[in-house]
């Protein structure tokens, strides 16, 4: 069995091994996904606990939905065939993008094996810092009494180490499948801290409130992220010694990945793209895409709400390579991803009790003899890009091999989604020359 037929079966494979979309129920769960609901104490037994689950969850979607898109270190070909003013081929040494793809094939027959890893640290969601999210939910059930407000400010650290394995094949002489396995592990730690709970009496006043001690739980999660099949097709190949070169694309991602502790997507996606490039000392390169994927468990994952699309969108990535030496390169690109219509949170004010005397804008913090305004989270639709900034460098150690090394550190430029410290990442690439039986 050659390797275009192994590398379409471990594709087909893929449907075989899809995660259920099963909805959690976070009162007896351990998965990643009911960690914030456990801490803020949303998962106590009794009164309106699926209400407040929801609430505490809302963050959920917005994380999902960007640990799905990460950008990915490709393998781009080893080498590069031109041809000089007389016709003969010249070896061409740039060696390409990192988190670009080239819209060169490997070659029919060839067969390039990858390996990366990326560590995110992240810092900030929607703008509001992780580490200081004000977070306030009624625990009572309508028409009991006292009703039960509980306030708090939760203190979240999130980090996400992915590591890559990824195969490209030459099934033809301008046409490459690709297979993207991921591998992820997850760290999350929560803490509750000044979790205060109001009582509100039957009478709509004011009562006495209890102030709990901080609160503090941590979990980890491993495991097979969302599988990707890739096929690219170079459709145009020329121009001055065949220095321009453009292809499309299109992958599949399946959701294989355990979606609620964070490792996969929960959903299908579809992503369809077009390269274009021209080979020089200095190689300038661009890429133009569109993300469509399906509903998404990490969108309501209760079973209480409306199942919703994970979101998707435009992208776009364009830069250069320059190629410092003939076995060294340096790459740099932005990259801007377009989340449409995405679960957004903010921050809001509540005042309790509730009153159709208030009159104005609440100003969360204020308090009189009466009531108090509590600083909570919202949560609406938009659409918002993220934009990053990728920079790192391409060695080829030894000249007679296909062997190459790399590393890059990517910077997110705006404070929007999921926002994380510079994300620093590695791999190594490896073409065979002919096909493996």
């Amino acid at each position: 069995m050659n390797v275009a037929r192994k590398m379409i079966y471990i594709s087909m494979a893929c449907f075989a091994c899809v995660a259920a979309k099963a909805q959690v129920d976070c009162v007896n769960s351990n998965k990643l996904i009911c960690l914030v609901p456990f801490v803020t104490s949303a998962t106590q037994t009794g009164g309106n606990t699926s209400d407040a689950v929801q609430k505490a969850s809302i963050f959920n979607g917005p994380i999902g939905a960007q640990l799905s898109q990460l950008p990915l270190a490709t393998s781009a070909p080893g080498a590069v065939i031109l041809t000089d003013a007389s016709g003969n081929p010249v070896a061409y040494d740039n060696l390409g993008p990192i988190l670009l793809d080239r819209p060169d094939s490997v070659g029919l027959g060839r067969f390039v094996l990858g390996f990366n890893f990326q560590q995110f640290n992240f810092n900030h969601l929607d703008g509001i810092a992780i580490g200081n999210i004000p977070f306030t939910y009624t625990q009572t059930s309508t028409g009991q009494y006292p009703i039960q407000y509980v306030s708090q400010t939760e203190h979240v650290s999130l980090k996400f180490n992915q590591y890559v394995l990824l195969a490209t094949y030459g099934i033809g002489r301008k046409t490459d499948l690709s297979v993207i396995v991921p591998f992820a592990r997850v760290s999350i730690g929560a803490a509750s801290i000044n979790q205060t709970t109001h009582f509100i009496t039957s009478d709509n006043t004011l009562g006495p409130s209890f102030t709990a001690p901080s609160n503090f739980v941590a979990g980890t999660a491993e495991g097979v992220g969302d599988v990707t099949v890739n096929v690219k097709q170079q459709v145009w190949s020329g121009g001055e010694s065949g220095r321009g070169s453009v292809a499309v694309g299109g992958a599949l991602r399946f959701e294989t990945g355990d979606a609620l502790n964070y490792l996969g997507s929960g959903a299908y996606g579809v992503n369809l793209y077009g390269l274009i490039s021209y080979k020089a000392r200095i190689s300038p390169h661009a890429k133009l895409a569109y993300q469509w994927n399906t509903k998404s468990v990490l969108l309501n994952p209760s079973g209480t709400g409306p199942k919703l699309s994970l979101p998707g969108g435009a992208q776009y990535g364009g830069g250069f390579d320059v190629a410092l030496f003939s076995r060294l390169t340096a790459s740099t690109d932005l990259l801007a991803n377009e989340f449409v219509n995405s679960p957004y949170i903010a921050t809001g004010c509540q005042t309790i009790p509730s009153s159709s005397l208030q009159i104005g804008t609440p100003v969360c913090g204020t308090s009189t003899s009466n009531t108090t305004t509590l600083t909570t989270l919202t949560q609406s639709t938009v659409t918002y890009t993220t934009a990053n900034l990728s920079a790192g460098m391409k060695w080829k150690p030894f000249r007679k091999t296909r062997l190459i090394l790399y590393g890059n550190v990517l910077f997110q430029l705006n404070n929007v989604g999921l926002r994380s410290d510079p994300s620093p990442s590695g791999g190594i690439s490896y073409s065979f020359r002919a096909p493996l039986k």
